[in-house]
């Protein structure tokens, strides 16, 4: 993995960009948004006619994962240099901080500040962001010469595996079998 570095240690960033250097933005104290243990769980409920409560279907998914940071201009921007934020912010990418650099969430703000937000120094405005529901980890490369592998998953939740099989040999790879271990939680 490639080591990551700020210019400035209350900074983000996003799609590899670093917000303070590019922008003149950092975290605002106490900007930071609050940790939860787990995002929101997308609630599977019918209200019964005629009766009181609901039927509960059981949660086994994960809605998205709203935060919002509040931020201030270090330095004076323009009109453009606000238009070039809102139009990186609004791509869907990797949002990074100083703070846990390990890790990664990925989404986009869906509404931008407004176009004089980075005019002076010291302005506070607040991006709201829309992520996916977990932090991703750095992928894991792990070579393998025995034909059976299991992958050792760290992960907290359920989610998708990509696996991709590069043959470095001289001869043909055969018979390589990859074993789906599932944990049973409920």
């Amino acid at each position: 993995m490639t080591e990551l570095t700020w210019q400035n240690t209350s900074s983000f960033l996003f799609g590899g960009k670093d917000m303070y250097q590019m922008f003149g933005i950092q975290i605002a104290e106490n900007g930071m948004p609050d940790d939860v243990l787990k995002p929101q769980l997308r609630e599977r409920t019918v209200t019964i006619p005629l009766r009181s409560g609901s039927y509960d279907y059981g949660a086994k998914y994960y809605d998205d994962r709203p935060i919002q940071i509040t931020c201030v201009t270090v330095r004076a921007g323009t009109r453009d240099d606000a238009r070039e934020m809102a139009y990186v912010l609004s791509k869907k990418s990797e949002i990074r901080f100083w703070n846990e650099p390990d890790k990664y969430y990925i989404g986009r703000v869906y509404t931008a500040p407004g176009l004089e937000v980075l005019r002076k120094v010291g302005n506070r405005f607040t991006l709201s962001f829309l992520l996916e529901p977990f932090a991703y980890g750095q992928a894991v490369t792990a070579p393998f010469t025995r034909r059976r592998y299991t992958p050792d998953y760290k992960g907290t939740a359920p989610t998708p595996t990509y696996i991709v099989i590069d043959n470095t040999g001289a001869g043909n790879a055969r018979n390589i079998q990859i074993i789906q271990s599932i944990r049973r939680d409920n």
